[in-house]
């Protein structure tokens, strides 16, 4: 399991954005990413406590040290357990080796250990046993050595993925936020324009006002005029027309 796919399932990073029609294979992979308890180095049980996290050969009469290895498992996430173990399985070496006396004491503690049975004589007869495949204890504090040197490697290609997946977040947070400030600053400016169209158009509003109220006199004293003078016509048509009538009177009357 790559590293990326291990944060994803454990939710320590999000998921890539899948089709809908991987809906289905989502839901399948979600449901069986559940976390399982590490096989070969399982945490301190206080049920039974055969079971610390510790090396199988170790003395548990070592009170101190088993509890600051109890105080250090509750802050431990199981799921990182459990990658490191599975990877320690992919490259186990051939033949009985340490990873096959771990995996023969932590069974040996499980059978006769809850009866009793010092860890002294459980590890005594483990050594035994694999005294008569003809694997010294010297092999196998060898391969322990080799084991861990593994396991340091898988830390730090470990913690160098975790640091790229980090840069790669942080870059993806920043490409986002670069994003939205990009829109942000196209809006402003957008509104500036339309601020400054708005305040023109204001002004043009104005002036039109303004010289609508100037436009009201337009003419004034022209139809004023006009005005007067169909006054003095229609005074003047009816004088004249008075004084025909007249005149006709008088003509008529001689």
């Amino acid at each position: 399991m790559s590293l990326k796919t291990f944060l994803q399932e454990k939710g320590f990073i999000e998921n890539d954005p899948e089709p809908k029609a991987d809906e289905k294979n989502k839901n399948v992979s979600a449901e069986t990413s559940q976390t399982v308890e590490p096989t070969y180095f399982p945490f301190l049980n206080s049920d039974n406590p055969t079971t610390e996290t510790t090396s199988p050969g170790s003395r548990q009469s070592d009170d101190s040290g088993a509890s600051n290895r109890k105080i250090e498992s509750e802050n431990i996430d199981k799921a990182f357990i459990k990658f490191f173990e599975d990877e320690l399985v992919k490259v186990n070496f051939p033949g009985p080796d340490y990873f096959e006396f771990r995996k023969q004491m932590l069974a040996m503690h499980q059978k006769i250990g809850k009866k009793g049975t010092s860890p002294e004589i459980i590890l005594q007869a483990v050594l035994t046993s694999f005294e008569a495949q003809n694997i010294s204890s010297s092999r196998l504090l060898e391969t322990a050595k080799q084991y861990k040197e593994i396991l340091e490697k898988k830390k730090e290609d470990f913690l160098k993925g975790a640091a790229a997946e980090k840069s790669k977040q942080f870059q993806k947070r920043q490409n986002a936020l670069q994003t939205h400030q990009e829109n942000l600053t196209q809006m402003q400016n957008q509104l500036a324009q339309l601020q400054n169209q708005m305040k023109q158009l204001q002004d043009m509003i104005h002036r039109e006002q303004t010289q609508m109220e100037v436009d009201k006199t337009l003419g004034k004293e022209g139809i004023e005029k006009i005005e007067r003078a169909e006054k003095q016509i229609a005074l003047a048509h009816g004088f004249m027309v008075a004084a025909i009538d007249e005149d006709i009177s008088q003509l008529q009357s001689a």
